[in-house]
């Protein structure tokens, strides 16, 4: 990357200089989307761009004031600026040395007065990055985010974003980058960008929503990932090799490798696979009367009924549509609702329930068998307060109204854990000929993969449920793995021959 210089520039920044960056940080620092991220694994060079971005802001935003967010302030000055600080140096840049009055930044000090102050100068300077000409870095913790409430910014850098719980990023973070809009006319300007390793936990899943955006905004997103074989050139031939000595495969292929996990090493599902249980092509397209080219799902049988599966909870309704179709058992939809659909002046939809049911109706209102079975746990059997009829009750009185017939499905006690992870994984391993095989829609069963995709197990073989409880997109966490449960074993459970109640151990085939 060439350097180029500006007249204001301390002479000892006069002089051309090339510094080298791979062809990925290049990328990320000439693209112009002001939302961007970079998603690399280990030594892949996330610091070092940054540092790159900094010098290129500061080039163009004299006095701007940007944030520069990390877990914890020691993360940020012992992993993040070292590598950011070897960039600036590379560009020119020197620490202050007050004993000769040169240099081109402070780091938690106060700057010496020939300094720029930033047009909002921070209160104090004991987590700030002042430089020459008023470009200002100031560090926020994130280990006590309520406390960086009402910063004003003109700009965010994140550190570790798959670290970050998207609720923290979106209510406490961006909203501080705001104001001077008069002051400043530039593309960095407000300039939002997260650097992130792969997320390890489905918390940290959120990051990658900016690689979907890219695709459907590519002027307002950018998304780019790395590894270390990017940046061999300065990492050396041998960097990999080492790590990979010390390290678990898994570890290995995360941190290093940068991929994504599929599924958890514990997970409640280890015969699920995406490749031979997500159905990619299930679309035909056809003319429709005005001759215009349409798409039409191909995977569901249109005069044959639908077979729908409940898990109910306060923060979403899940809705699994399934249909059996020959020794295929398809999951054709994964639907929900969560408070925020709910639309208070729209009387169809007063609770969660109505408002899901109502998407069922409006998604199918074209299906030519009207007939829907209704499978879920034995909370639908329970009624909301102030009602007189049980959520299935509610769920058939809605059908019925829309025009279509149901029948109850949903029976007894939900299955135990353990018989649950042994049932259900015999039938995924597709080594039982009596056990039909499971296909899922791509396009419409994303949540329903994700969500089982991420269900840890327990030691005792019960399924972790504590995403349920985490500031994460309720559809990624464990509710619509449960609707799946439930239609399974209300379905197939009895083709395994097992009795809940005893004290087998079960061996899954490989």
């Amino acid at each position: 990357m060439k350097i180029r210089t500006l007249k204001k520039y301390p002479t000892s920044m006069k002089s051309k200089k090339r510094v080298y960056i791979n062809a990925k940080q290049a990328a990320f620092l000439q693209a112009k989307p002001k939302r961007k991220c970079f998603q690399g694994g280990r030594g892949s060079g996330k610091s070092s761009v940054k540092g790159f971005k900094d010098h290129q802001r500061m080039k163009y935003l004299p006095r701007a004031k940007f944030m520069l967010a990390g877990l914890t302030y020691n993360h940020i000055l012992t992993k993040t600026l070292p590598s950011a600080e070897e960039s600036w140096r590379a560009c020119g840049l020197r620490e202050y040395d007050k004993a000769k009055k040169a240099g081109h930044y402070v780091i938690c000090q106060k700057p010496p007065d020939s300094f720029l102050k930033p047009y909002q100068p921070p209160r104090n300077y004991d987590n700030v990055i002042t430089f020459f000409n008023g470009y200002t870095l100031e560090m926020v913790s994130l280990d006590r985010p309520d406390s960086n409430r009402g910063g004003n910014f003109d700009g965010l850098d994140l550190d570790e974003s798959a670290l970050v719980k998207e609720d923290v990023f979106n209510k406490v973070l961006q909203p501080m980058v705001r104001g001077n809009i008069y002051r400043f006319n530039h593309p960095f300007f407000q300039e939002i960008c997260d650097y992130s390793s792969a997320a390890w936990l489905p918390s940290g899943q959120w990051i990658y929503k900016t690689e979907e955006l890219m695709l459907a905004e590519p002027e307002n997103y950018f998304f780019i990932q790395s590894t270390s074989l990017d940046n061999i050139a300065v990492l050396g031939p041998d960097y990999a090799k080492k790590l990979k000595a010390t390290m678990s495969k898994l570890e290995f292929d995360v941190e290093v490798l940068n991929r994504r996990i599929k599924k958890l090493p514990n997970c409640f599902y280890p015969a699920l696979t995406e490749d031979r249980h997500v159905r990619a092509f299930t679309f035909s397209y056809e003319f429709n009367a005005a001759g215009i080219l349409v798409p039409k799902l191909n995977d569901i049988v249109d005069d044959e009924p639908l077979e729908t599966s409940w898990d109910f909870n306060a923060a979403i309704v899940s809705l699994l549509v399934c249909q059996e179709v020959g020794q295929e058992f398809r999951c054709l939809n994964a639907l929900f609702r969560k408070p925020s659909d709910i639309d208070t002046d729209n009387p169809l939809n007063p609770t969660l329930i109505d408002a899901t049911v109502e998407l069922f109706l409006e998604t199918y209102k074209n299906h030519a068998c009207k007939h829907v079975k209704i499978y879920g746990d034995r909370n639908g059997n329970n009624k909301s307060p102030g009602m007189t009829r049980t959520f299935y009750e509610t769920i058939v009185e809605k059908f019925q109204k829309g025009g279509w017939s149901c029948e109850i499905m949903a029976k007894g006690l939900d299955s135990e854990h353990r018989l649950r992870h042994v049932v259900i994984n015999e039938l995924l391993g597709e080594t039982n000929p009596r056990m039909p095989k499971v296909r899922m829609n791509q396009t419409n069963c994303k949540f329903l993969f994700i969500s089982m995709q991420n269900s840890p197990m327990t030691d005792d073989f019960k399924k972790d449920k504590k995403s349920e409880k985490l500031l994460i997109d309720q559809e990624n966490a464990t509710h619509l793995s449960d609707t799946f449960d439930n239609i399974i074993m209300a379905k197939y459970g009895h083709l395994m021959d097992f009795d809940q109640g005893d004290d087998r151990v079960y061996f899954l085939s490989a």
